[in-house]
């Protein structure tokens, strides 16, 4: 979860990084090359630290990016490094390669280009701004805010962009592409596949890496993962809002694997403390859905205005006293694998076909929130407020392996029971789940107990006194 900014200009101050650090709070670092500005904010997720910018020797090559590459081979000290000897190898196709979750800067002033790029599904937030013939890239839409920029716009999901540097020109080129093909009968490639993602989201980690437990499907097939695979980790609960019985029941097999479960009191999560900590560490995103019409439409709500966000916060501050550095969400799978529906049947008013998938999917595909709409504005919740705990979120149901497996599956089997790759999968675990149901964060009590947050924000001065 690290963070950058490229500029075509230095910056007078830096404003424009007071949010943004909190994504790499371990080491800062600010170049001027050829007058334009970098600026990279580290978070150390193995071995050495290994800050960026990378330079090339011939200072003629600069490369930043945020998120992990999972391709890439363990004969490198740096992904950054790597990227650079793709990107000398292959040019701009080098960002199809590549296997991770990931927002890249690429700037090459022997060709005075420079080639931006976010991963499949966009999980690293990436955005754009211009002014009088200026622009920028960065991870926060603040960061370019503090510097003046105009139309700051996210840049597109699994796309590369390639800039001129004098701004004349722009090249713009789809990553990668599904197979729409419905022709599997076996969800036994879909497990395999989710297997090697979650392995692959903890490997290496110098950190703990922990879950947000709940009673429903996606936080329980992680967990249930893990579990598999003999991981460590921890998981966190909140108490309150959950089946109690499988709440229990999931609990104990998490204790049983020698792993920790801890559990917080739907009362410990102040709102107050909550609200004061997002208008002050966390960058606001509008939530927005795609119309029938193909329009985006704003819906008047946003991670600051979003009671799921705030309770994510109160999990990752109890999850960052623990040594917590990898958080594995379950973002994506609604999107992706239910439609928030079954049958036909819109369980909330943003479900594109009420999850009744069809025989064809090129006439569906793809639908608004496979790589927008919800999918976008609930990855900004998930970054942003991950982000603001210095913690890098990951996502195993956006592996795109795990996302062509459940394409593949014929349209019967896709439409057999609610969530059904991920319903088989806790079967085959054998985790207990809340079937046919989801349920939401929210607020049921009032404060009473003292505040996770408040605790937290009380380690966290001690920690920056030492």
């Amino acid at each position: 979860m690290c963070s950058f900014l490229f500029s075509t200009f230095e910056p007078t101050t830096d404003d424009f990084n007071r949010i943004m650090a909190l994504r790499g709070p371990d080491y800062t670092e600010s170049k001027v090359l050829n007058n334009c500005f970098f600026c990279h904010n580290l978070l150390s997720m193995r071995g050495d630290y290994v800050s960026q910018p990378y330079v090339s020797d011939a200072n003629d090559v600069v490369v930043m990016f945020n998120g992990e590459i999972y391709s890439c081979p363990e004969t490198y000290e740096s992904e950054a490094n790597y990227l650079f000897d793709l990107y000398k190898e292959v040019g701009a196709e080098c960002f199809s390669r590549l296997d991770g979750e990931f927002a890249i800067v690429i700037v090459d002033f022997g060709k005075s280009v420079v080639h931006v790029a976010r991963d499949c599904f966009g999980t690293k937030p990436l955005f754009f701004g211009s002014r009088n013939g200026q622009f920028g890239f960065a991870s926060y839409r603040d960061a370019l805010a503090a510097l003046n920029f105009e139309g700051i716009r996210a840049l597109k999901p699994n796309h590369a962009i390639a800039y001129q540097l004098d701004g004349q020109s722009i090249l713009e080129q789809e990553i990668f592409r599904f197979n729409l093909a419905q022709y599997k009968t076996d969800m036994s490639d879909w497990a395999r596949a989710f297997d090697r993602a979650v392995e692959k989201r903890v490997r290496h980690v110098k950190g703990k890496v922990f879950v947000g437990l709940s009673s429903g499907y996606d936080s329980g097939a992680i967990a249930a993962s893990l579990i598999f695979q003999n991981k460590d980790f921890i998981s966190v609960t909140v108490e309150g809002r959950e089946d109690n019985d499988v709440v229990r029941d999931r609990l104990a097999s998490v204790r049983n694997s020698g792993n920790t479960a801890i559990t917080i009191p739907d009362d410990s999560l102040n709102i107050d403390d909550l609200r004061t900590w997002f208008n002050e560490n966390v960058e606001d995103q509008p939530y927005f859905i795609i119309n029938d019409a193909g329009e985006r439409v704003e819906i008047g709500k946003s991670v600051h205005r979003d009671n799921a966000a705030l309770i994510l916060a109160g999990v990752c501050a109890r999850a960052k006293e623990e040594g917590a550095l990898v958080y594995l969400s379950g973002s994506g799978a609604d999107e992706i694998v239910s439609d928030y529906g079954f049958g036909g049947q819109k369980y909330f008013a943003h479900s594109n076909f009420g999850g009744m998938f069809p025989n064809n999917l090129l006439g569906r595909f793809p639908w608004a929130s496979f790589f927008g709409s919800t999918q976008a504005a609930y990855l900004a919740k998930e970054e942003m407020v991950a982000g603001s705990f210095g913690m890098e979120a990951r996502y195993p149901f956006l592996d795109v392996d795990v996302v062509q497996e459940f394409l593949s599956l014929s349209a019967d089997v896709k439409n057999k029971v609610y969530k059904s790759v991920i319903s088989d999968y806790l079967d085959r675990r054998h985790f207990s789940v809340k079937k046919n149901e989801k349920i939401g964060f929210g607020f049921k009590k009032k404060t009473k107990k003292k505040s996770v947050l408040r605790r937290f924000v009380r380690k966290l001065r001690f920690w920056k006194q030492r």
